[in-house]
């Protein structure tokens, strides 16, 4: 075979394989917790099972930046954008607060207590990054790396991931109210006056145009929002020391390119 063959040959796989792993979708998710009945309780992850992997290796929001909250007035009790907020009877690291600052979201957020969450009036608008006690990275698994649930199941919210330096990176996803899976039980937290179901998104890095990140901004833009009522934790995924499959590919071809010019050297050379 002719060198300009082979080459044409290995890139034609190695761009099947590419366009291969650009489509693969995520599974839906199971959230294993603690119990499922009491809507005004604690509601504890124990660990996610998706795509026939459990898994428990989570990492949770440790500090919140670049926070801008629509201000909450005095004389109307639902204004303002995201508050902190907890079932009834759930306990919190911190007592909730409709004006909350960034070291109460962070605590909020910064466990693993889905009857601790951000609430946000229909007609507010936030934006705040979220950095993570670990970086995330993919993973080979087919699992996805960030998980959200939303209460109601009536909101969208815009997400971007950003690098330990803070440089927003990749491309933003708009996470759909239509688009979310049920999460298979209910809240009910001091901001309403009955249970409601609780749905999930879950994100690959694959979506977001990344293979890690530090943290996520996450935005809510008003009306057209609906008003997102959140919780978010994250998996920290794999170490990219390994390379992935498509590397080790693209290596291998560039030592057999490599290869059959040093034999056909040598075959020249002997002429």
């Amino acid at each position: 075979m002719k060198l300009t063959n082979l080459i044409a040959s290995i890139s034609l796989v190695i761009g099947s394989v590419v366009v291969a792993s650009n489509s693969a979708q995520a599974a839906s998710f199971t959230s294993n917790v603690n119990q499922k009945t009491d809507a005004k309780a604690d509601i504890l992850l124990q660990s996610i099972t998706q795509n026939g992997t459990t898994f428990k290796d989570f990492t949770y929001v440790s500090e919140v930046k670049a926070l801008i909250n629509t201000a909450r007035t005095a004389t109307n009790a639902n204004s303002g954008a995201a508050s902190t907020d907890r079932g009834d009877n759930a306990t919190s690291p911190v007592s909730a607060s409709e004006d909350p600052n960034r070291d109460d979201l962070e605590k909020f957020l910064g466990n693993n207590n889905l009857n601790n969450i951000v609430d946000t009036e229909d007609s507010g608008t936030f934006k705040m990054d979220l950095i993570f006690k670990n970086a995330i990275f993919g993973n080979s698994q087919g699992t996805d790396s960030l998980f959200f649930w939303e209460r109601g199941m009536n909101s969208d919210l815009l997400i971007q991931g950003f690098d330990q330096t803070g440089k927003l990176i990749g491309n933003s996803l708009k996470l759909l109210r239509g688009e979310q899976s049920s999460a298979g039980f209910k809240i009910d937290t001091t901001e309403i006056g009955s249970a409601q179901d609780v749905g999930n998104w879950g994100v690959s890095l694959q979506q977001l145009g990344v293979t890690s990140l530090s943290g996520i901004r996450v935005i809510s833009e008003g009306k057209a929002f609906n008003g997102p009522d959140f919780k978010l934790i994250a998996r920290t995924g794999e170490s990219k020391s390994v390379p992935e499959p498509g590397m080790v590919l693209s290596v291998g071809a560039l030592a057999g390119v490599a290869f059959l010019r040093r034999r056909q050297s040598n075959q020249s050379s002997a002429i």
